[in-house]
């Protein structure tokens, strides 16, 4: 693996777009890969969807806890009476732990963007280019530091509902 930040050619082919070409580069970087490595990419992959789905079950009872505030006409008050505000944190530490694992991703692999990142998932008109390396880590730990809030934030509600099961 090449320490230094080398970026990836990009070989038009009028046959792939430009979410197809970048697909096929990146499987083939991937295939370069130890297995152990890409196996806990697939890991991370199946991680970030999870926090897509936690991130979307925040936003349901966030909006849920709204609706409920407004209704009981309590406009006046966000005391013990409601979890509105408590709902919203968590909508947003939700989305802050959706990235943890993306910047785990680009560290393990020393890619960047990933195909965990919606820049995969974007159709463009201009090649997606990413770039591997050093560079790659440095720009996945910024990231996962940046989803670290809400890792700790869900570990501690986590474990909170933990200790009241048992």
């Amino acid at each position: 693996m090449n320490s230094t930040a080398s970026f990836q050619s990009i070989v038009p082919n009028k046959d792939l777009g430009n979410q197809a070409q970048f697909q096929a580069r990146f499987s083939e970087y991937l295939e370069k890969q130890h297995p152990i490595v890409r196996g806990l990419h697939y890991v991370l992959q199946g991680l970030a969807l999870f926090c897509v789905v936690l991130a979307c079950i925040c936003f349901v009872a966030a909006i849920y806890y709204t609706c409920l505030w407004a209704v009981t006409g309590s406009f006046t008050s966000l005391g013990k009476a409601t979890n509105l505000p408590i709902a919203w944190v968590n909508y947003g530490l939700s989305m802050s732990l959706l990235v943890f694992p993306w910047g785990l991703d680009a560290m393990l692999m020393r890619v960047f963007p990933a195909v965990i990142f919606p820049a995969a998932w974007y159709r463009s008109r201009k090649p997606i280019q990413f770039n591997t390396g050093i560079g790659s880590f440095f720009a996945g730990l910024g990231i996962m530091c940046s989803g670290a809030p809400g890792a700790v934030h869900f570990i501690g509600l986590a474990s909170q509902a933990l200790q009241k099961l048992f």
